[in-house]
């Protein structure tokens, strides 16, 4: 997995960080570590849902028609 600053992260990135983590995750033999894997990832893609909510999508740079 390819680790990037956060602010080079938007929403699709974090939606498919989460899905690969929980696909990684389920692969884990059963017990505590795949059980905690998988946690986080559904943590993370909470986190990427959350976000697609609160983080207004950047402008695409074309000037704002007023009038």
């Amino acid at each position: 997995m390819t680790t990037l600053p956060r602010n080079d992260l938007d929403r699709h990135d974090w939606a498919t960080r989460a899905s690969e983590a929980l696909a990684q995750a389920k692969q884990l033999p059963a017990g505590a570590m795949r059980f905690e894997a998988i946690r986080k990832a559904e943590q993370l893609g909470f986190a990427a849902e959350m976000r697609k909510w609160l983080i207004p999508k950047k402008p695409n740079g074309a000037p704002k028609v007023t009038g």
